[in-house]
């Protein structure tokens, strides 16, 4: 049987975190790899993990319990990535929760395809703070495209060989929306790509004051940015035809940005978010006219902006 490794970052979690390790705990599937990297909290996450350890570690489920001092999710995550040693590798959240049958079900699809594939991808569930869900689409087409719009490969909806991903490391510089730059460079790496078919297996915890995502987009303004600045540059970086294409739906994911500022009450945000959307967006006149349009639609909140987006930009 081939060992999964589990990569989970903890700050501050100690109230959250077990939660999330009994769900990793109860996986039908073994060996398992489970390495949990401290960000140096100042709680009791690490004595939370500690007694994990000592309470769960077995042969055929290794804990590892290790720090790191940067404190980024991603120098954590990449701490966490040198200790793996399963030939396949997940990485996961201190708050979120998968179904028991998840990592099962990621061997399964690697087993059984009849090509080698390097990633596969799993839907999941965004709960919000009073418990309500929404499934999230799985997409199998135009998948770079899908991840700019959708975020497809968010850290809690895939698994990987450790060989593929071994040489991509998280960016530490970024700190939000990490996941989605990193997805989208595992992406640009060219992954033969399978899905779990079926109910979602992952439960996305966001909102609350819990929340790792937080509860809003301003309280973190200019960290957004950077990342869509760095995937501007990691497009331009790649061997992808039609780069305009990728740059102009990273810009609308800007104007989507704007669009929560304003909806959440700071103009002063929005305008120049907005401003720099547009700069680029409206050397189209078909963009001219569309963009104001949804950046409106999004601020009244309505949903299927970002499939009129994605059937303008084709």
């Amino acid at each position: 049987m081939k060992t999964v490794s589990i990569v989970i970052p903890v700050y501050n979690r100690a109230n959250l975190v077990p939660r999330t390790l009994k769900t990793v705990l109860e996986q039908t599937y073994r060996p398992l790899q489970l390495v949990l990297v401290d960000n140096f909290s100042t709680d009791d996450s690490l004595v939370v993990l500690n007694q994990f350890k000592i309470d769960n570690n077995a042969p055929d489920f290794e804990v590892i319990v290790t720090q790191e001092k940067q404190h980024t999710a991603s120098a954590a995550r990449n701490r966490g990535k040198e200790f793996a040693t399963g030939e396949y590798l997940m990485f996961f959240d201190s708050d979120d929760l998968m179904e028991r049958r998840l990592v099962q079900k990621y061997v399964d699809a690697f087993e059984s395809s009849a090509q080698r594939v390097d990633i596969v991808i799993t839907r999941r569930n965004l709960v919000n703070d009073i418990g309500e869900k929404k499934a999230m689409p799985i997409f199998k087409k135009d998948l770079i495209a899908n991840h700019i719009l959708h975020s497809v490969l968010a850290t809690q909806a895939f698994c990987a060989r450790r060989d593929f991903i071994a040489g991509i490391e998280w960016n530490n510089s970024i700190l939000q929306w990490d996941d989605y730059e990193f997805g989208l460079r595992l992406l640009l790496a060219k992954p033969v790509v399978g899905y779990l078919e079926g109910k979602p297996r992952v439960d996305v915890i966001y909102g609350g004051a819990d929340s790792i995502t937080g509860t809003n987009f301003s309280s973190n303004h200019g960290k957004w940015e950077i990342a869509l600045r760095t995937m501007v540059l990691d497009i331009k970086n790649s061997s992808l035809l039609n780069k305009q294409r990728y740059y102009d739906l990273l810009y609308y994911r800007l104007l989507v940005l704007a669009a929560h500022y304003q909806r959440e009450g700071h103009p002063e945000l929005a305008k120049p978010a907005a401003q720099k959307a547009y700069s680029v967006l409206d050397r189209k006149w078909s963009y001219r006219r569309v963009m104001p349009w949804l950046f409106k639609r999004i601020v009244s909140g309505k949903r299927g902006s970002a499939r009129i987006a994605h059937w303008l930009m084709k």
